[in-house]
């Protein structure tokens, strides 16, 4: 019997949507042997160079200014503009699906999906396309792909969009959220293996540790927390992760120059992380987070069952996620001013109050997001057992 073949697509930058691709890879080629598949990866690069930097920039500094963008998104000629642009895409996906020659591909990023689908048409593919809908609860024309067999979503409110957007219910599958495998296993770590992450990262008593983080390409809003640490007065470690930001990066090592200089830097111990490739072993040492609400990144968190405190998010995009933060009882919202600074010294008075609060609302998505992958895996084996 012929092997199916599973092509996993995205494209090359480092955010959400790579993540996305590289769960359902990683979860999928654990599992080709005894399913008969055969699955790949690919991240193209997308045609939209300047866009991306552009975008980059936005997401750094101004990110409640992208709303401007999601509403432009909602005008038809920007987007048949954007269609247009297709045909630059399409030379490099063809190379790559007439390689692999797949029998589904899963596309976790939306342009490369509107370019498979008019690749499809024009020259009578006959492979399956499957699209990923990155956003939570954010609606984003450009994720409603006319001509995919199937779009995956997180859950029931963007089932209730794509119907809007003329999108059957039939071509929607709900799954929850895909959440790398490894940090779910993670989240099982025993307490004594909690302790030795924590005496690798440097924290060798037991005080609390904070983790702040800016998602993939990191924030500016980062800095937000580093004055406030300088009226600390119990032990903390603290732990940023500036992603691809060299500037966050830099400026939190002045930080650490300076604690040292006022000989704070035994009361405050902070760990001054860039890319981090462990995330779930890193997090499963913390136990707190604070940072951009961005969906991965808070998914993540809910994994390995820490609460989420956010302090910015990307306007328009993931309005959706201070949403599900608040009504799933996740976290706190601490936005704008110094509303997360206030919040981490009120933390910092009695850190096992806030750990507790939404242990079991935490416990219980975690629980549901588990199951994404696998619903995914099932799915694929009753669509690809039909010709």
């Amino acid at each position: 019997m012929l092997k199916k073949k599973i092509l996993v697509l995205t494209d090359d930058m480092p955010w959400g949507h790579r993540s996305i691709a590289r769960a359902i890879y990683k979860y999928l080629k654990g599992v080709e042997k005894e399913n008969n598949f055969e699955v790949g990866l690919a991240e193209i690069k997308s045609p939209f160079g300047v866009m991306n930097d552009l975008y980059t920039f936005v997401y750094r500094f101004f990110p409640i200014s992208n709303r401007i963008s999601m509403k432009l998104m909602e005008n038809g000629m920007l987007r048949k503009a954007a269609f247009e642009m297709l045909d630059y895409d399409i030379p490099e996906l063809e190379k790559t699906v007439n390689k692999f020659k797949p029998d589904l591909i899963i596309s976790a990023y939306f342009y490369h999906s509107q370019s498979l689908v008019k690749m499809r048409q024009d020259k009578k593919s006959q492979f399956k396309l499957w699209t990923v809908v990155a956003d939570p609860w954010s609606i984003n024309a450009f994720s409603f792909i006319e001509g995919a067999d199937l779009h995956l979503v997180y859950d029931q409110m963007m089932t209730k969009a794509m119907k809007e957007y003329g999108i059957s219910k039939n071509k929607v599958f709900e799954t929850g959220w895909w959440v790398r495998p490894e940090m779910n296993e993670d989240k099982l770590k025993t307490q004594n293996s909690k302790l030795k992450i924590r005496q690798k990262l440097g924290f060798e008593d037991d005080r609390p540790v904070v983790f702040v983080g800016g998602g993939s390409l990191g924030t500016n809003s980062l800095v937000k927390l580093l004055p406030v640490l300088m009226m600390v007065k119990t032990k903390v470690g603290v732990i940023f992760n500036t992603g691809t930001d060299k500037l966050a990066y830099n400026m939190v090592e002045e930080y650490i120059k300076l604690f040292k200089k006022l000989k704070r830097n035994d009361l405050v111990q902070i760990k001054n992380m860039g890319w981090i490739e462990n995330m779930g072993e890193v997090l499963s040492a913390c136990d707190i987070v604070f940072g951009k609400a961005g969906p991965n990144f808070l998914f993540d968190v809910v994994a390995v069952g820490k609460p989420f405190v956010a302090i910015t998010h990307i306007g328009g995009q993931e309005d959706g996620n201070i949403d599900i933060i608040k009504k799933k009882k996740l976290g706190w919202v601490k936005e704008g001013g110094n509303s997360s600074a206030k919040f981490l010294l009120e933390y910092l008075k009695n850190p096992k109050k806030y750990q507790e609060k939404f242990k079991e609302t935490i416990k219980k998505e975690g629980e549901r997001n588990e199951k994404s992958l696998p619903k995914i895996l099932e799915r694929i084996k009753k669509e690809l057992s039909h010709p």
